[in-house]
Order: structure tokens, then sequence, then C-alpha cells
């Protein structure tokens, strides 16, 4: 169903490094992410941490996790035209190990690869909603 999952998360200067890793890993465990030393509109600091998933277990027990709050999207404007979801996971409640889908950016935001053949939107999106019925 998901050919891999590429992540990126934003760790602001006021945030401790390590707590966000944490929710990261409590959404991918097997999460090694590359750290991207950026600068803010305002000059503050930022780190990104961005990586990608590629491991069929991993995938699966993510997948397996997932699904329930699939439900709650209106699937059709998360897909883009090359078939991939985009999903933002709320950063305080992930270092407590729950997952909730957000709209606002301060997220872990994930790019899920749908397995679609072609590699189309509408087919995707046809994946997607057989995954969760």
């Amino acid at each position: 169903m998901i050919h891999n999952i590429s992540y990126r998360v934003m760790v602001h200067g006021t945030e401790d490094e390590e707590k966000v890793i944490k929710a990261l890993k409590n959404i991918l465990p097997t999460a090694s992410p590359q750290r991207e030393k950026l600068e803010g509109h305002h000059g503050n600091p930022l780190t990104l941490l961005k990586g990608k998933i590629t491991d069929k277990k991993a995938i699966r027990d993510f997948t397996e996790r997932i699904k329930p709050l699939l439900g709650e999207l209106d699937i059709e404007r998360h897909v883009d035209e090359a078939g991939n979801l985009f999903l933002r996971l709320d950063k305080q409640r992930a270092y407590n190990e729950e997952w909730k889908l957000v709209k606002h950016g301060d997220s872990i935001h994930l790019k899920l690869k749908i397995e679609a053949y072609p590699a189309r939107q509408e087919v995707a999106i046809k994946n997607i909603k057989k995954l969760i019925t």
C-alpha cells in the first residue's frame, strides 16, 4: 500500500531537539533523521530533521496505526498528482505517544508514496479508500 514515508519536522530554537526526536520516533521508531541548520524569518535558529523510511515492516506498523485516522480526512485534498498522501501529526501529542492529525505547520510532516499503477492521483485515492474501508 505504501512504498515509502518521507518525513520532516522543524525544531525551533526554544525547543529541546531530543524531545522533538522522541516525538518523531513515537510515530516512526526507525527514523534516523538528517539535521540541517537553518535560520528563521526573524533570524531565529531552526533545525530541520528529515529522512525517509523504506523498511517494509516499519511501513506496515505505521499503516496499522494511521489507518483509523485516515477516515477523518478529505482524502482528495491530501493527495497530489503523483499519488503522494500528505499528512501532519501534532508534535506535542506525538511526544506523549498520541497520534492526532492537524492542519497547522508546527507538526511532523509526512509524505506517503502510495502504491498506484499507473502513479496517478485518482488511482492512489482509490487505493487509500480501499485501505480504510
